[in-house]
């Protein structure tokens, strides 16, 4: 009999439209570290007397399911676990497309270069349609190709020098479909296929009243074993910041129960193409100002999810419900200046943000309102640089009415 290996294991997660009841389909393949989720019961020693020094049978405990979830902090996926943290965001187009046609020598007669399924013709003298003429240089030549492509529906374009900037004209990730072709790719250099970082910002607020439930399905097939977590809502969301390393978060996850099949009951999968964001694209910053003597940074937001527990003949809970919400963290600096004791020694709040980017149309950021800094120590552990730590906590910023706000951007149309 094959023994069940991490390396064959896989995640399922979906959004449930009814609190612990599991759809039939649009679950989702998720990447992942690790997982400890499942029912666990418990055993209760007997304390019944006058049966001698031998034990009696245990009774069994309430069902419980609480566990841990180590997942990449990525570009597109991540999106799931912040509206299974946070309720379902706020999705406008952030970014338009853009490409560029660069004219690495001057093109010829009957060259082509076709943008958004259009095709633009070269020619010597008298254009018409979509034909443009020819200029005695290159950066002639892309004025002309540029004023010919610019009146088109969907894509905007401008020449600098022998270079075409292309952009498209409605945001969002839609333009990322438009097309680049030529018949002359030697003297016509495309950015791509496509134009590309058209993207969506996807933003959560902190203290949402209603958090959504999920089904979270662990996959082992080599026993075969599917545990269907139901009724999961995530209790907490912590990531950490430093110089080097894999970016990961780590959720702390409250489910109901637990369904153990033979067969997977999540169906077909979707999934998302994989993007991880690296440690080495990540920044601190204080009132919108980059902190620079940073050693390690770490984010936890928690829902403080409450067990409804109640009688119930299967012993499980009836639900989990929010309560105050935590953001708290930790910062380890360098100690070079005294913005950050100064700061704490005069109580006074900043704005602290956590951000990730993979170019302008990809980034995460977590941004807590409100921050209070402690007074800590200043660690002098040898003849090196000296470390000095403050554990913060973010409250209610009384403008915003809320202490956190968490934007992803990226090219998925919605969440």
């Amino acid at each position: 009999m094959p023994r069940a290996r991490g390396v064959n294991a896989a995640l399922a997660a979906v959004f449930e439209s009814t609190y612990g009841t599991p759809p039939g389909t649009g679950f989702r393949r998720m990447p992942f570290a690790s997982v400890n989720i499942g029912e666990e019961q418990g055993l209760i020693a007997s304390e019944l007397l006058g049966f001698g020094r031998e034990p009696l049978a245990p009774v069994y405990d309430v069902i419980t399911n609480m566990g841990d979830l180590v997942v990449p902090v990525d570009t597109r996926n991540i999106g799931v676990w912040l509206r299974g943290l946070m309720g379902a965001p706020t999705t406008v187009a952030a970014n338009a497309a853009t490409g560029t046609i660069t004219l690495t020598a001057n093109l010829l007669v009957n060259d082509t270069v076709t943008v958004d399924g259009t095709v633009y013709t070269a020619v010597a003298s008298g254009a018409t349609g979509q034909q443009f003429n020819l200029g005695g240089t290159a950066a002639l030549t892309a004025t002309a190709l540029a004023a010919i492509i610019n009146p088109s529906a969907n894509v905007a374009a401008a020449a600098v020098g022998a270079v075409v900037n292309l952009t498209a004209k409605a945001l969002g990730p839609g333009g990322n479909a438009r097309t680049l072709a030529t018949n002359a790719p030697t003297r016509a250099t495309l950015s791509g296929a496509t134009l590309s970082g058209g993207a969506n910002s996807h933003t959560w607020f902190s203290g949402a009243q209603a958090l959504p439930s999920m089904s979270i399905e662990v996959q082992l097939p080599d026993v075969p074993f599917f545990g269907m977590n139901y009724g999961a809502r995530i209790n907490s969301f912590q990531v950490q910041a430093q110089r080097s390393g894999l970016l990961t978060a780590s959720l702390n996850i409250m489910a109901q129960g637990e369904t153990i099949a033979a067969t997977a009951q999540s169906g077909t999968l979707s999934e998302f193409v994989l993007e991880r964001f690296g440690q080495f694209q990540g920044e601190v910053r204080r009132n919108n100002v980059a902190l620079g003597n940073v050693i390690s940074a770490e984010l936890t937001y928690s829902n403080n999810l409450e067990a409804v527990e109640v009688i119930r003949s299967d012993g499980r809970i009836a639900d989990a419900d929010p309560g105050i919400i935590a953001l708290t963290g930790n910062i380890t600096t360098r100690f070079e200046d005294r913005v950050l004791l100064d700061q704490a020694t005069n109580r006074l709040p900043c704005e602290l943000q956590f951000r990730w980017a993979a170019g302008a149309g990809t980034s995460l950021v977590w941004t807590a309102h409100r921050v209070f800094l402690p007074r800590g120590d200043r660690q002098i552990q040898g003849p090196g640089g000296v470390q000095a730590p403050f554990a913060f906590q973010a409250a209610i910023d009384p403008v915003l009415n809320r202490a956190a706000t968490c934007v992803l951007t990226n090219d998925v149309a919605s969440y």
